[in-house]
């Protein structure tokens, strides 16, 4: 990669830290303000579905992974894009053509042609424009972040946004849905990618790179030199093997939580919220703790116990009953799960960024977010049967051995021993 602005190559050396400075700024804004607008509508779909399209569980089933199933297809070949092609275009086309088709939804509302196959259509499209367009923003991270520390703060910093705007965009899809109906309030989420859109282009000192080696290799060639790289280097390697254990073990416990703490624990809507509103804390709090810990604790020793007090979290998940008191614990787990799972996500993803060549940085993020969002695709689409066959406790007592199993092999691994960002051990 080239440190060469986009926009005017004689700055001076304050002139482009400011730059730089202001870009990442319109980056994180841009990327909150979309977050907001697609939890707004990944709340707003499965009430359309189930409430006005009438479908049942299995219907309901297909349409999450029609959303999710874009990682497992869709994650490598975007980044050899995001290799490829210049990232603030790809930041800007992505939302442009992303609000575009989620008004379809309230425009085939008015016309009275609203259809489950429509649904599913509209969240492959949206999944897979959203994974293109993460695969660029997490590029472009490293880009804006010179250095192994700052790179890891704007991680940070990343997590904290995309955290905040979750907990923003659930609350306010519940009022859009309440005040103007569900089809209506996915309006909002259009506005909002046309929001990020305009923030893209406030992206300035972007570095590009030279991408005349990318263009002549082939998109699988791209694809296979990503993943080779990261097979080959043992660090990605023992990080990459972990990352693919909680993609599995969401996939199989998120499907049934909600179900669990509804039907089984009885925690009801509010439960519920005071949940979710602890999981959003608890990441937010993990994305602002990790670069100290990491600086007071080293890398290696903060993934490994932090990974493992992510599975134990969920431990109270297998035992909880009815009552006020199961209500807190879980409150409590939810806070410790997430403030764990984002102190491992912001570290691991800055050592990956600092170990991977600049022309490999995208490939070997959606390598990572391949093997962890496929494997979550994958497990949500067979957590429904595992269900039937046994119970929901067994599925999720299944999603956390697996945890305990990967933290387990990450504690026999290289990255235990990692003393600096750089990938650095004794």
């Amino acid at each position: 990669m080239t440190a060469v602005p986009e926009t005017d190559g004689s700055l001076t050396k304050e002139t482009d830290r400011t730059a730089v400075k202001r870009s990442l700024t319109a980056l994180l804004a841009g990327e909150g303000i979309g977050w907001v607008g697609s939890c707004v509508h990944r709340m707003a779909l499965p009430v359309l579905a189930v409430l006005h399209l009438r479908a049942d569980p299995g219907q309901l089933a297909l349409l999450a992974f029609a959303a999710e199933v874009p990682m497992l297809v869709v994650a490598l070949p975007a980044g050899a894009m995001a290799d490829r092609y210049a990232l603030r275009t790809i930041l800007i086309s992505t939302d442009v053509a992303a609000a575009a088709v989620v008004s379809l939804i309230p425009a085939a509302a008015v016309l009275d042609v609203l259809t489950m196959p429509l649904l599913y259509a509209v969240g492959f499209v949206l999944g897979s424009l959203h994974t293109l367009h993460m695969a660029a923003s997490m590029a472009a991270i490293p880009l804006l972040a010179d250095g192994a520390r700052r790179r890891h703060e704007a991680n940070a910093r990343f997590t904290e946004v995309i955290t905040i705007s979750g907990a923003a965009g659930t609350a306010l899809g519940t009022a859009l849905v309440a005040a103007v109906g569900t089809a209506q309030a996915i309006l909002a989420d259009a506005l909002s990618y046309l929001v990020s859109a305009w923030c893209a282009t406030r992206i300035r000192a972007l570095p590009v790179s030279d991408r005349k080696r990318e263009v002549r290799l082939a998109v699988v060639g791209q694809i296979r030199e990503g993943v080779g790289f990261s097979a080959h280097n043992p660090l990605l390697r023992a990080l990459f093997v972990a990352l693919t254990a909680p993609g599995v073990s969401t996939g199989l416990i998120a499907s049934l939580l909600s179900y669990l703490l509804l039907i089984t624990v009885q925690v009801g809507t509010t439960g519920l919220g005071l949940v979710m509103a602890a999981s959003s804390l608890g990441g937010l709090t993990g994305a602002r703790l990790a670069p100290r810990l990491v600086r007071r604790c080293k890398p290696g020793p903060v993934l490994a116990y932090a990974w493992t007090v992510y599975p134990l979290m969920q431990i109270p998940l297998l035992v909880a009953r009815p009552g006020i008191t199961w209500l807190a614990v879980l409150i409590v787990g939810a806070f410790g799960q997430f403030a764990a799972a984002t102190c491992v996500g912001t570290t691991q993803r800055s050592l990956q960024q600092s170990v991977s060549p600049p022309h490999l940085q995208a490939r070997v993020q959606q390598t990572a977010l391949w093997l962890h969002g496929g494997g979550r695709a994958l497990a949500a689409l067979a957590a429904g049967i595992l269900a039937t066959l046994t119970s929901v406790r067994t599925v999720m007592l299944i999603g956390i051995v697996i945890l305990l199993m990967s933290a387990w092999a990450l504690h026999r691994s290289p990255v235990r021993r990692l003393n600096a960002m750089d990938g650095a051990a004794p």
